[in-house]
């Protein structure tokens, strides 16, 4: 078994959110696990685990969470699970073998048993109630009393991209910020609000921020002393919920906050590599990025070169 997890939320508000604490995936203890812990709209949080096991006979995995009231698991099978027997209140209810790219939801009021008799991999969210009615506030429309879908599970591909694009942010912890795991994760819940919880968008007014709000956003983002601000902060910072600014900062910039924070960090280590001589680990960790591997990757995304070749180019 090998374990990581990465916290995003305030420290003080991790133990005392109960409803998606890790708690909720401790029980596969032969399995590996890695947890994102992200901030939700407002007080909520959202979780999400890639649970596997390679092996058969696994067994039981007991009921989690069902006392701390309305809480939603949905899962993703990233492979095909051959054979598992789903419990409701005691009673089986599914018997049989889940497909890769199935989508499947469980509400742990009703106590949900799962016995996992073949091998496994999947991503397990965790959907609160409390954030399901942030989005709805945010949204401007009713409250979802309940996520559901057939208990066989359906073939859904937004979920099934979305789910992929959380991987690398699971197998690399270190290389994301809290911009960018609340960002997905805000937008995979809210997928499954409108998907499986039948949220109608109301008419959208989102325009585009004002010149103090952008410049006051991006002096936020590209401070060394406000490097972890979340983006409910930076919505607060222009006094927005979280969802018109993500919205908005993108009509503005053409780029997701996140996106446009690594666009930034790239310019500027282009002034690095053209006028200075330090390594290129060196003008990783100064502008921003988790190592000089992160650096490369990011650098050639945008710019299309390595750092090295750039440099190269540069100075011949």
């Amino acid at each position: 078994m090998w374990l990581t997890t990465l916290y995003f939320s305030k420290r003080e508000s991790v133990r005392s959110d109960l409803a998606i604490s890790p708690d909720f995936v401790s029980h596969f203890k032969t399995a590996s696990v890695s947890s994102l812990l992200a901030a939700g709209p407002k007080k909520s949080r959202l979780f999400v685990s890639r649970v596997r096991r390679d092996t058969p006979g696994y067994g039981l995995a007991p009921p989690q969470g069902h006392q701390f009231g309305a809480v939603f698991a949905v899962l993703l099978q990233l492979k095909e699970q051959t054979n598992r027997e789903l419990f409701i209140d005691g009673k089986c209810v599914h018997r049989g073998s889940y497909a890769a790219r199935t989508t499947s939801i469980v509400n742990f009021l009703e106590k949900p048993v799962a016995n996992l008799l073949s091998p496994f991999d999947n991503l397990i969210f965790i959907v609160p109630q409390a954030a399901l009615d942030e989005i709805a506030e945010e949204t401007g429309v009713r409250r979802i009393d309940q996520l559901r879908c057939e208990r066989g599970g359906v073939f859904d591909e937004t979920v099934w991209h979305l789910g992929n694009a959380l991987l690398p942010a699971l197998e690399r912890p270190h290389e994301i910020g809290p911009r960018y795991a609340d960002q997905m994760m805000l937008a995979i819940n809210t997928y499954f609000a409108q998907t499986f919880g039948d949220m109608r968008a109301g008419k959208s007014t989102t325009g585009r921020l004002a010149d103090w709000q952008l410049r006051r956003a991006k002096e936020a983002m590209t401070s060394i002393a406000e490097e972890d601000l979340s983006l409910a902060e930076l919505a607060r910072h222009c006094g927005l919920s979280v969802s018109y600014f993500v919205r908005a900062f993108k009509m503005t910039t053409g780029d997701p906050p996140h996106r446009w924070m690594l666009r930034e960090r790239v310019e500027r280590s282009k002034g690095f590599l053209a006028h200075a001589d330090a390594s290129l680990a060196e003008i990783a960790v100064g502008c921003g990025f988790a190592d000089q591997s992160h650096f490369t990757r990011m650098f050639k995304s945008f710019v299309g070169v390595t750092p090295a070749a750039w440099r190269r180019a540069m100075k011949s």
